[in-house]
């Protein structure tokens, strides 16, 4: 069985890279979003829409030269719920 679900895509600049966003809703609050530049897709990523807490990573990104252990991973994170107006915890 199939249904239709309505996607929406953004545009997020994370340490200089451009990547496109597009977000998939689920059946529960969290959503899942899909990062991704004109070549491959970099990862997905579990948020939950209305808390903001994030639930999980596919294919989480590597860490970037010069950069410390996992800032790059948040640095998307943070960009998404930006671009996504998804509440950012404190």
């Amino acid at each position: 069985m199939t249904r239709k679900v309505e996607v929406t895509q953004g545009e997020i600049e994370v340490y200089g890279r451009h990547f496109t966003v597009t977000h998939i809703p689920t059946a529960t609050s969290g959503s899942w979003f899909t990062v991704h530049d004109v070549c491959e897709v970099w990862g997905a990523v579990a948020i939950d829409d209305l808390s903001g807490d994030v639930i999980g990573w596919r294919n989480p990104p590597a860490d970037l030269p010069d950069t410390k252990p996992g800032a790059f991973r948040e640095a998307v994170e943070k960009a998404i719920k930006a671009a996504f107006n998804i509440p950012v915890q404190p």
